[in-house]
């Protein structure tokens, strides 16, 4: 876990400026703007780390469903749905009471696995349950879950990434993934600025680590 506002000083960092010497600077001769402009980019550098990054890399900006249980709504074929929070990005754990295991991942409903639930005999079991992203009938995004286990329709466990708010004023992931965030919103300052060359530097220190390669932070 990192504040917004470490990340704003990593960044800073990383750019070469300091609080303490706001007359020397790179990229702009107002230290509060230079700030507000970080700030304004950094819900862009985590989806853009979201994606990027190799799953054993963990999640990045990690929220957990609250309050819990909450119950899914029984879909008639042999599955559940959960209309999704308004900042879901990605699965990171969900698991119905009932399920011997959590789901970790949410296939898309165009994937095979997805198109192995609509049936009785190739749908997932208790052992190894399965979730798909969905859309309802209002086109709200929704999570389904397979199987319903029996009359249990509860969830007892949802943890998943969501799109940054700033407000909140932290970003739950590890180290290394956080140090991501930091050099993908340095390169987009940078592309801001027109430094490119700068900006692709820091990118690839960005693409590395999402890549699992913690040597290349700084």
């Amino acid at each position: 876990m990192m504040s917004i506002d470490d990340i704003v000083k990593k960044v800073r960092s990383l750019v070469n400026e300091s609080e303490n010497d706001a007359d020397v600077t790179l990229l702009s001769s107002d230290l509060r703007r230079l700030d507000d402009n970080i700030k304004a980019l950094l819900p862009q550098a985590v989806a853009m780390v979201q994606r990027l990054k190799a799953p054993e890399c963990g999640p990045v900006n990690i929220k957990s469903l609250s309050p819990l249980p909450v119950t899914v709504t029984d879909n008639g074929d042999g599955g559940g749905s959960l209309l999704l929070p308004d900042d879901f990005v990605g699965l990171a754990a969900a698991q119905l009471d009932g399920w011997e295991r959590p789901a970790t991942v949410a296939f898309s409903n165009l994937s095979h696995e997805a198109w192995r639930q609509k049936s009785a005999y190739t749908r997932a079991g208790l052992c190894k349950p399965v979730c798909v992203l969905g859309v309802d009938s209002g086109g709200h995004r929704v999570l389904l879950f397979y199987p319903l286990a029996g009359t249990k329709e509860t969830i007892t466990a949802f943890v998943y990434e969501a799109s940054l708010d700033i407000d909140g004023g932290v970003i739950e992931c590890c180290a290394p993934m956080a140090d991501a965030v930091a050099y993908e919103c340095a390169a987009l300052l940078y592309n801001m600025f027109e430094r490119y060359d700068a900006a692709n530097s820091f990118f690839s220190l960005a693409s590395a680590l999402c890549n699992g390669k913690n040597n290349e932070r700084r």
